[in-house]
């Protein structure tokens, strides 16, 4: 909707997170799907695509918090004649809503059709006020706006209505097929101008829709949803953005690439009790610009549920901060690791950075940062099992096409949650790991024994080097107790920094901002890491006192001793062990030693 007219190795980022939110909710989440978000006085409107099956047509609910939601019936009570005339069926719900305010009235466009299609339309209603209290509430249709057909490449669904610079507007809209368009709207009919489809985003007929369009700075701001919706807790839907100067593109994401190519930039995947995090609106909400976007909760069986964030701008692109509700834990999901294989020092990549069944290939690890295409996130899947999520791609390693024998191929794909997608890791020696298939226990491997460009395979447990690999996490890292509620961190690290001695004894608190809670790994022999905290500059190191306990401590800067080189021991479950050198296993007084290693 429009609001109106250093290496990655030694862990680099690029600017500061934002302040983590503590662990907790503040209040539940309402049943969303698609949301639109407007505010109209003291109160917030959202409207959302119905639930499916259930013949509710656009259901509106307020808010005066962003918290709290009361349901406020529904836009239509039955389709207007005209979709079902036109669809030739009656939709069991409308899809997609975006609501915006120009000229006196709220204009509230929609879509319906039937899913995996695209005989599909674009509506248009109209209201004085969103208020149903109010005697000028009831909203008119004005017909249809757009249409496609299976002849058309293109898909008329999920519109979103924008402004240019000289207050000309356009309507965004489109999924899958052959990806996003733009279409200027006349202003006093809210219909189109001209019979001109602007493409400003495609996948290659692969899955991207729901485009949101903000001008803001000079740039227009495209943000769009990729992969798969409508799967419950196994959805993987996620939201990217690109930007352009002109409001038809072209569009880029930060890197350069054209979003008609396949570019965007991540702004949010599924992590936590989020997953499937997409369907995006951005809105004026408390202090500046809000993000609004539906995902399926994982702790209540996959329902879909409203979050609203709040939006920072950094280095003109926007960055999303925590859930104005709350999440169940902290940090934004697993860390991401590089699999750097014991016999060759390289690490498991796609070379085309991805796509369902590419081959998965060892490859030299990029400098100064691993590469995207060189990204995993181990997502716990229960029963000791985890998926390998590529970050690139947004799809999971898995004994392609479940082949039960020595010298299976790996391939990606989407996530299908059989047994030859789940793995289990499992400590070898030196902080070395072999990496488990479910299927029938073979491990990865890289093939024949090779280095850089082969293939990854699986075999039939050998004990030797090529089936080994190191979890090395990419950049800085959060380190939270088992139950993801604290965070390892020394209060006041940046003060400690001149002393010649240790600096400081390490705790956990509640997630704070700033540098002191953050930590980075740095290989320092076999499979042995360095963790260095990121204020300090100093390194995790085990201190035996004189009672015999062990304490952590922040230790020398260039501390290398037995007591500060550490390996990461995968538990049989969700979590890690740190176990340095000595032998010692890194814990605080009245937690366990397994720990989470999360992304800030």
């Amino acid at each position: 909707m429009t609001l109106g007219g250093p290496a990655a190795r030694a862990g680099h980022q690029g600017s500061p997170p934002p302040t983590p939110a503590p662990a907790g909710r503040i209040a539940a989440d309402p049943i969303a799907h698609d949301p639109t978000v407007l505010r109209q006085g003291r109160y917030y409107y959202t409207i959302i695509t119905g639930d499916a099956g259930t013949r509710t047509y656009l259901p509106i609910k307020r808010s005066t918090d962003l918290l709290h939601w009361t349901e406020l019936g529904t836009v239509f009570r039955t389709p207007p004649a005209w979709v079902v005339e036109e669809l030739g069926t009656v939709p069991a719900d409308f899809w997609a809503p975006d609501v915006s305010f120009f000229d006196g009235a709220y204009h509230l466009y929609y879509a319906a059709s039937s899913f995996g299609t695209n005989n599909s339309v674009i509506g248009l209603a109209t209201t004085q006020t969103l208020d149903p209290e109010s005697p000028a509430y009831g909203w008119v249709d004005h017909g249809m706006v757009m249409r496609s057909r299976d002849t058309d490449t293109f898909n008329a669904i999920d519109p979103d209505l924008v402004f240019d610079a000289d207050g000309q507007p356009w309507l965004a809209f489109g999924s899958f097929w052959d990806g996003l368009r733009i279409r200027r709207i006349d202003r006093s009919t809210g219909l189109p101008a001209d019979a001109t489809l602007h493409h400003i985003a495609s996948r290659g007929g692969a899955s991207i829709e729901n485009p949101a369009i903000i001008r803001r700075g000079g740039y227009y701001y495209l943000f769009a949803s990729l992969d798969f919706c409508c799967r419950g807790v196994d959805a993987d839907y996620r939201t990217v953005v690109g930007r352009s100067t002109s409001v038809t593109g072209p569009y880029l994401d930060a890197a350069g690439i054209p979003l008609l190519d396949g570019g965007g930039t991540d702004l949010l995947r599924g992590y936590n009790e989020f997953r499937g995090t997409g369907g995006g609106d951005v809105f004026a909400g408390p202090g500046g610009d809000w993000f609004a976007h539906h995902y399926y909760d994982a702790t209540d069986g996959g329902l879909p549920r409203l979050s609203v964030r709040p939006i920072a701008w950094v280095g003109g692109w926007p960055r999303l901060g925590d859930p104005r509700s709350g999440s169940v834990r902290v940090g934004h999901g697993s860390a991401w690791f590089t699999l750097v294989n014991r016999a060759s020092g390289a690490a498991v990549s796609v070379p085309t950075c991805g796509y369902e069944g590419a081959d998965v290939r060892i490859a030299e690890i990029a400098e100064p940062e691993p590469s995207t295409c060189q990204q995993w996130r181990p997502e716990y899947r229960g029963d000791g099992q985890v998926s390998l999520l590529h970050r690139s791609s947004n799809k999971v390693a898995e004994v392609a096409g479940c082949v039960d024998a020595d010298g299976a191929r790996v391939a990606l794909w989407g996530w299908l949650a059989n047994d030859c997608q789940r793995f289990r890791v499992v400590p070898t020696a030196d902080g070395w790991s072999r990496i488990e298939n479910r299927l029938a226990g073979r491990v990865l491997e890289a093939a024949g024994c090779g280095g850089v460009g082969t293939p990854v395979q699986v075999w039939s447990w050998l004990d030797n080097d090529c089936q080994q690999f190191r979890l090395e996490p990419v950049g800085d890292v959060l380190i939270a107790d088992a139950a993801g509620q604290r965070v390892w961190g020394v209060p006041g690290c940046e003060r400690r920094t001149a002393r010649p001695g240790p600096a400081g004894r390490v705790v956990a608190d509640r997630p704070r901002a700033g540098n002191c809670q953050l930590w980075y790994f740095t290989p320092a022999g076999e499979g042995y890491f360095r963790v260095v905290n990121r204020g300090a500059g100093r390194p995790l190191t085990a201190v035996t006192g004189r009672d015999g306990g062990v304490r952590l401590t922040l230790g020398p800067w260039h501390g290398s001793g037995l007591a500060s080189r550490w390996r990461i021991e995968a538990v049989d479950g969700e979590g890690y062990r740190l176990v340095n050198s000595a032998g010692t296993v890194a814990t605080l007084p009245g937690t366990p030693d397994r720990i989470l290693l999360l992304t800030p």
